[in-house]
């Protein structure tokens, strides 16, 4: 039965001004003047202000009780989680030095506060990313002028040119797509499978001033990967697993010999040491390395037709940039043979193959969090009762996800509220946090946390150690939360802890950041809690709790017991894999493909944290997004006299993109209303004559679409007397064409329609070609640079 939430009393400001006015000819005839300059009209205004205010807390009231009743259940409300981002720092105008800065320092995103995780040494250098593009365009004529040109490079019979076109890569923009690059690409990508970055000295900065001050320094270099993400596993808890032994990726320095004196020095480059390092090709992250001695830092003495020629760094057209590079890193996948033997550590969120795919890198960066730090706050005093609770002045506790403790991909997860007490010697002893305290020995000092309301309880003697009576209790925790620390490029930028001459912003918009779960929220889940205690058990289990996911918007999850998503073949059962579950998961809206929505990286690590710790020890998890099967629809219809075609058309395209849609199609669901106006002829008819029709729960999973299916949809849209013909098509193999499909498309496992595009017509359906666009060996190659003027 649904808590009945009481409004004790409704009436605001003016309701009680008109009450009082109402009153006064009864009560005091001679009280004639009722305007706002009178001082009895003023009184008046006072005091309803002040039983509005009353009114207003009384309200309240109901909302507490809710409250405690949620409490005496154990059903804790979900709090708010915290942005997280990568920001990177810059030395524009600052003294020409290393600048070291420790963890916890104060940023902002206008009035946002966020705190830096990561210590980060500011070196005077910026980062300028330049990649080797195939160049696969050239003329014949080009082609054999380019010949003649870097002749002198073919030392052996195999050798051969490869033309590269040197790019730089673009920093992200807002409103833009990320800049892309794929190093396992040598096609499109580069054709070394290599990043390069060059570190550029500050203008007007002698270069070999800006090698001393980084000589023996560590640098910091974020990465953020590519977001799009096949999914990921969460493997039975048995299954060994291994530290990150490396961030996947290999960072090696210039390092032309000094004692060649003679012609040009080899391309040779030296592995830098790496500090510290996160995975990062799979998620956001940094790479600490430690930069050689100043007598090593050094670059080659180029002729200019050998600049940027075989495995030298590419050629960089800028010349202020040029003149100003202290040195170059090299930022490379692992050859083969060093992938079969350093490959990446397996985990228990492990991906089901490694990406190489980069949207950003840069120098001096550092992870953030929204949070604001409270250190060794006053809880009370122990009384030695048992079951003792204190409360925290700020809420809610940020309690995140923190890869630099952790030794898995998978990290535990890091709590950054640390509670003390005072011990008899005068010292402090820190308690640890549990989730049960009924899982406690009598002498175990542990307390339970509830960060939503900051509540610190205690144990009875019994389950969990009592404080003792008159010893002082402290807390140091991180607050805040909420989305707005959804920020976008840029806008985290100001600190009040940076010297001058330096500058902060974040390359990349923040994620993770979402609102807590309201009482009313939680009261909804009261049933649902009930009956799953916040364990995965039966497929119902996984999808509540997987809808609740934090930091995201959950549109829809969809769970497939026994189905493993790699060994599955079309035709096949999709239940004989025990022990397995596979939870696919699809985001409410994608700004790419907004009829196909696919879950990211951040997206599926997101749902496998909050997965993880509530799944049993023996169950292995996969966590995937949709596969979607393309389709190609053209419909011929007839419309009633009097109606405006065009808009029929429309009409009929919108009605099977929401049929076909994965998030609101498939049959209608009495109860679900479908709040477009698809099928009214005009705006007035939908808002007076046409009432909404019932709506789908997305397309569900092994159900085909049939061609009967989709007229009778078209069928069904108000101004179309009949439908003529439909043809539905799908890609061949090749990808170059479409096959229609005369009676139904197969739709198995976890693959779902996604409508590519729809074409309506009067009379006949038009043909399905129109509806597809255009698509998309053992030689030493030698790269070559190929710029705007060696083409001519």
């Amino acid at each position: 039965m649904p808590i009945t939430v009481p409004n004790l009393d409704d009436r605001d400001f003016d309701q009680l001004v008109a009450e009082a006015k109402a009153r006064i000819p009864v009560h005091t005839p001679e009280w004639t003047n009722f305007n706002d300059a009178d001082p009895g009209i003023t009184l008046v205004q006072v005091f309803a202000f002040l039983t509005e205010n009353l009114l207003y807390r009384s309200n309240r009231i109901p909302e507490a009780n809710r409250r405690k009743f949620l409490t005496l259940l154990n059903i804790p409300l979900q709090p708010a989680s915290a942005g997280i981002g990568l920001v990177a720092f810059r030395n524009d105008r600052g003294p020409l030095q290393a600048w070291p800065m420790n963890p916890g320092v104060e940023l902002r995103a206008g009035k946002v506060p966020f705190r830096t995780r990561t210590g980060v040494c500011i070196l005077p250098v910026t980062a300028a990313l330049y990649t080797k593009k195939p160049q696969n365009s050239l003329t014949a004529a080009q082609q054999a002028r380019l010949n003649d040109l870097f002749q002198s490079f073919l030392d052996q019979a195999n050798d051969q040119l490869q033309f590269y076109e040197p790019r730089e890569l673009p920093a992200p923009e807002t409103g833009k797509p990320l800049p892309l690059l794929d190093l396992a690409d040598s096609i499109n990508g580069a054709i070394d499978r290599s990043l390069w970055m060059a570190l550029v000295g500050p203008q007007g900065a002698p270069v070999d001033a800006v090698r001393a001050a980084i000589a023996n320094q560590t640098l910091t270099i974020g990465i953020y990967p590519d977001a799009s993400c096949a999914g990921k596993t969460l493997y039975p808890a048995t299954v060994a697993t291994q530290p990150v032994a490396d961030p996947g990726l290999v960072f090696e320095i210039a390092a032309p010999d000094p004692n060649v004196t003679d012609g040009l020095p080899p391309a040779r480059y030296k592995r830098l040491s790496i500090e510290y390092a996160e995975n990062v090709l799979q998620s956001p992250g940094i790479v600490q390395v430690t930069l050689p001695r100043y007598e090593e830092l050094l670059l080659w003495d180029f002729d200019p037709e050998e600049e940027g020629t075989g495995d030298y760094p590419p050629l960089v057209e800028d010349q202020d940039v040029a003149k100003r590079i202290a040195t170059w890193i090299r930022i490379r996948l692992p050859l083969p043979q060093q992938a079969a033997t350093n490959g990446p550590a397996t985990s228990s969120t492990a991906a089901p193959q490694l990406r190489a795919r980069l949207n950003w890198a840069g120098v001096n960066a550092a992870r953030v969090v929204q949070a604001v730090p409270v250190t060794n706050e006053r809880l009370g005093v122990g009384t030695g009762a048992p079951d003792q609770a204190g409360k925290v002045a700020n809420t809610p506790i940020i309690l995140e996800q923190d890869p630099s403790t952790a030794t898995t991909d998978q990290a535990a997860q890091a709590s950054a509220f640390i509670l003390e007490v005072e011990n008899l010697d005068g010292g402090w002893d820190t308690w640890q946090q549990v989730d049960d305290l009924y899982a406690a020995g009598p002498n175990d000092a542990v307390y339970a946390l509830d960060p939503e309301s900051g509540v610190v309880s205690f144990g009875n003697g019994l389950r969990g150690l009592r404080p003792s009576l008159g010893r002082t209790i402290r807390a140091s925790y991180d607050y805040g939360g909420g989305s707005a620390g959804k920020v976008a490029i840029g806008a985290i930028n100001k600190s009040p802890s940076l010297p001058g001459g330096f500058k902060v912003e974040n390359p990349l918009p923040t994620w993770g950041a979402d609102d807590g779960e309201t009482v009313t929220e939680g009261e909804a889940d009261i049933s649902r809690y009930l009956r799953h205690r916040d364990r995965l058990v039966t497929a119902s289990d996984f999808r509540d709790i997987a809808l609740r996911t934090p930091g995201v918007d959950m549109g829809r999850v969809e769970v497939l017991p026994l189905f493993n998503p790699n060994l599955f073949q079309p035709g096949s059962p999709i239940d004989g894999w025990p022990g397995t579950v596979t939870v696919m998961v699809i985001p409410r809206s994608d700004p790419v493909q907004p009829d196909a929505p696919v879950p990211d990286r951040l997206f599926v690590d997101a749902a496998c944290r909050w997965l993880d710790p509530r799944r049993l020890l023996t169950t292995e998890i996969y966590v995937r997004g949709p596969i979607y099967v393309p389709l190609w629809v053209s419909v011929g219809i007839v419309t009633l006299p009097g109606q405006v075609r065009e808009q029929i058309h429309r009409d009929v395209q919108a009605a099977l993109r929401d049929y076909l849609s994965p998030l609101v199609g498939g049959p209608a669901v009495p109860g679900a209303s479908n709040l477009d106006t698809a099928g009214c002829a005009d705006q007035v008819q939908a808002a007076n004559a046409c009432p909404p029709p019932p709506r789908g729960t997305g397309w569900p999973l092994n159900m085909e679409v049939r061609v009967q299916d989709l007229e009778a949809v078209a069928t069904r849209v108000l101004g179309v007397r009949y439908v003529d013909s439909i043809r539905l098509g799908i890609q061949t193999g090749s990808g170059s064409g479409l096959t229609e499909v005369q009676d139904k498309v197969s739709i198995t496992g976890l693959q779902l329609p996604w409508l590519v595009a729809a074409h309506v017509n009067e009379g006949a359906a038009e043909d399905l070609g129109d509806l597809l666009g255009g698509p998309a060996g053992p030689q030493n190659l030698k790269p070559v640079p190929v710029t705007p003027q060696l083409k001519c």
